[in-house]
């Protein structure tokens, strides 16, 4: 921030000693002196009667008057060897006419002003420039006739037509150095702006484009280079942005010093300067032109003051953000006053007074940029100190949550894993009771469906078992499970005296639980169904297999036997067989697709379905 500032008095040093050589030149005007017509009734012959009162510094000063005012200048007769070019510097001046006599005794007349369009000026140049042959002139004076609606203040420099060309590129580049310093800084906080998403910063970019468009009326390259045809578009809109510039520049103090109700007065008044503006311009804007322009001077002076002692009083208060505006905002008002004093006559004409307050205006657009660059800074430590706490907080909460979330999913699990436990055990006693009750059964038949449900209800209580003892209490071991099964399926049938060749092909993969409840019933039918209908007495070559396999996430089961499936079977019993109603309805329930066909002398039962996760 220091670097910045210091960077910017160096840069305004660079300004100053470019600004000297500019309005240093040897003039050669030797005396000025006006006359002030406050009826309009004079021409150039009848006012050459009357009494000219000599003009302090050469430079006429009345502020804003309704009068017309004949300045007469006497020229160093010295100088009379050369052409010169008359500048009045002051681009706000409604209609000047300029009068002299030639050798001949021609008497000239050359009009220049705002009211004019700017393609008049012969010279080309941002203010009023007339250029005076002075080798033709018949005696060293030359007589002006002015009007103007905004302050009068005629100074009338003469200067060589060589000087004057090699001033006005110096003139030039001081000028864009200071706009485009003003535009610069426009961008940089509007950056800020989209960066931030804080309308205190579009509020300075508003009050920054206001200022870059005075600044740029004031000096008069706007109106030779933007609107030279829209004469009264030129001549009011100085006092549209002067007034646009009061109301932003509130409206951001208000902001940028953070003031509240609570304030009192510096508050009210800002809120107050935000509005009074508005009254102004309407009166701009029915053209009561001669009060529209004291109304807008008081209001400019009065805002500049109001926020000055606002910021100061919000700097004693112990805001520091505020020791950057109140820095800023001293520079412009002592250029502000400078100027207002010069332009009524209390202080001479010189280049500080003359210019400080565009030079002061553009000191106080950098510091205040670089303030609220300070402030962008600030609030993103702030930002990232915020985020690093707030980080650091949610850790420490989702550390102490999934520590409680780790203690109650333990919890959980242990009730789950003794679900399963009870789950199994209760199937067990169910198992036993069936046994009890096919030792107590006489009838063969009814044993033989006592030993199928027993079988069935095995099939479940075997993967409750599996679940409990495995560390995934929601999916279980296919592999494992089958094998299993297969085992207690198989020592089910004792009474089968022929061989078997077993074939089993499981691969490794998990299914959950609500899969392998019905395929595992499916499995335990089909085997069954293979043990008792596909294995024949005597026969050395009987096959059971049983494969499983994954493909595209679905599984695919294959039981296959060697015997000749449902071919010795009646119809009738086929129809009635719960086993097979029951395959129908858990397959219906997977969701899969079953198939029964011979291949190679076996009899296959092929289901597929999808695996879900």
């Amino acid at each position: 921030m220091h670097k910045s500032i210091v960077f910017c008095l160096l840069l305004v040093s660079l300004i100053g000693i470019n600004n000297n050589n500019v309005f240093s030149q040897e003039n050669i005007i030797s005396e000025v002196s006006f006359f002030e017509d406050s009826q309009h009734i004079h021409d150039l012959t009848s006012v050459k009667k009357e009494k000219f009162q000599k003009a302090k510094d050469n430079i006429v000063r009345l502020g804003i008057t309704k009068s017309t005012v004949w300045v007469h200048i006497n020229l160093n007769p010295a100088k009379l060897d050369t052409t010169a070019v008359l500048e009045i510097d002051s681009p706000f001046l409604d209609e000047i006419i300029l009068f002299y006599t030639t050798q001949e005794g021609k008497q000239v007349s050359d009009t220049l002003g705002i009211m004019y369009s700017q393609s008049k000026n012969k010279l080309n140049h941002h203010i009023p420039a007339f250029e005076i042959p002075l080798k033709n002139v018949k005696s060293p004076e030359v007589f002006l006739k002015v009007n103007s609606r905004w302050a009068m203040a005629v100074s009338p420099v003469m200067k060589q037509k060589e000087v004057f060309y090699k001033e006005k590129g110096n003139i030039y580049f001081v000028t864009a150095l200071l706009l485009g310093g003003l535009i610069c800084m426009a961008i940089y906080n509007l950056f800020l702006f989209f960066s931030l998403r804080d309308y205190g910063y579009l509020l300075y970019v508003l009050a920054l484009v206001s200022t870059i468009v005075t600044q740029g009326y004031v000096l008069g390259f706007y109106i030779h280079y933007i609107t030279p045809e829209w004469t009264e578009f030129s001549f009011r809109i100085p006092v549209v942005s002067m007034l646009t510039t009061c109301v932003f520049s509130s409206w951001f103090a208000l902001k940028f010093l953070n003031f509240k109700k609570q304030d009192g007065i510096f508050y009210y008044l800002l809120v107050l300067f935000t509005i009074l503006p508005i009254p102004a311009l309407i009166i701009e804007f029915l053209e009561f032109d001669y009060l529209s322009r004291k109304i807008t001077i008081v209001i400019s002076l009065a805002v500049s003051f109001v926020i000055y002692l606002s910021s100061l009083d919000r700097l004693i208060k112990g805001h520091k953000i505020a020791l950057y505006f109140n820095i800023a905002w001293t520079i412009y008002l002592i250029g502000v006053v400078l100027y207002a004093f010069n332009r009524i006559g209390i202080l001479p004409e010189n280049m500080y007074t003359k210019n400080f307050v565009h030079i002061g205006s553009f000191i106080e657009v950098m510091v205040l940029s670089f303030a609220l660059g300070h402030k962008y800074n600030l609030v993103r430590k702030e930002k990232e100190k915020l985020e690093k706490q707030t980080k650091e907080e949610l850790e420490a909460l989702v550390k102490i949550q999934t520590n409680e979330l780790a203690v109650s999913l333990e919890e959980k699990e242990v009730l789950l894993r003794e679900i399963h436990h009870r789950v199994k055990n209760n199937l067990q006693i169910v198992i036993s009771l069936l046994d009890l009750q096919v030792a107590s059964a006489k009838n063969s038949k009814n044993k033989k469906v006592l030993l199928q449900s027993k079988s069935r209800v095995y099939s479940m209580s075997l993967i409750h078992q599996k679940l409990y003892q495995s560390d995934n209490l929601a999916r279980i071991n296919l592999k494992s499970y089958l094998e299993e099964l297969l085992y207690y399926v198989k020592n089910s049938y004792t009474s089968i005296n022929s061989p078997i060749k077993y074939q089993i092909s499981v691969e490794d993969v998990e299914l959950s639980l609500t899969q392998a409840v019905p395929l595992g019933l499916i499995v335990n039918e089909l085997l069954t169904n293979s043990l008792k209908y596909g294995v024949e007495e005597g026969n050395t070559a009987n096959q059971i297999q049983l494969k499983v396999a994954t493909t595209n996430e679905q599984l695919e089961m294959v039981i296959a036997d060697s015997g000749r499936g449902f071919e010795n079977k009646e119809t009738h019993d086929l129809k009635d067989s719960l086993g097979l109603f029951l395959i129908k309805s858990l397959n219906r329930q997977l969701r899969g697709k079953m198939d029964r066909y011979f291949e190679s002398e076996m009899f296959m039962t092929r289901l597929v379905f999808p695996m879900t996760h």
